[in-house]
């Protein structure tokens, strides 16, 4: 097998790779690895063919962090804030901006957005996890 089969076969086996198991970053690889094959087939020797590697894998990491960039983190599923901001809760105790809000089954610390005390049984919605206490505003339809 020649220089340049090796670097092909190698980068599409990399692709292949990655579609069996995805996440794992070896797109760029096996990219990487074909266009390095491509080089010694246009007359590149195997020593460029190396540099041209690592100059294709810096061009695509760049390509994918910039990407990656604009997207949101995902919230993670078992976090702790996992379902509760955008949740309607019921004002309980308040004393300033601090009280606590009866939320499903249970009742959390929590901290008024706008420094406003709510008066009990009001209807807030959680902004917000900081800790264990939720930041809540009031209730807008």
């Amino acid at each position: 097998m020649t220089a340049a089969a090796g670097w092909i076969v190698s980068g599409l086996l990399a692709c292949g790779a990655e579609m069996l198991v995805p996440g794992v970053f070896l797109l760029p690889v096996g990219v990487a690895a074909v266009v390095a094959g491509m080089a010694i087939v246009l007359g590149a020797g195997v020593s460029a063919a190396w540099g041209v590697f690592v100059a294709a894998m810096a061009v695509f990491v760049l390509i994918a962090a910039r990407l990656r960039r604009g997207r949101p983190m995902a919230d993670r599923t078992n976090g702790p804030q996992a379902g509760l901001v955008g949740a309607t809760c019921v004002a309980d105790a308040f004393s300033g901006d601090e009280g606590r809000v009866r939320l499903g089954d249970g009742a959390w610390p929590a901290r008024m957005l706008d420094r406003t005390e709510p008066a009990s049984g009001a209807r807030l919605r959680v902004v917000a996890v900081e800790g264990t206490t939720l930041v809540v505003s009031k209730f807008v339809l």
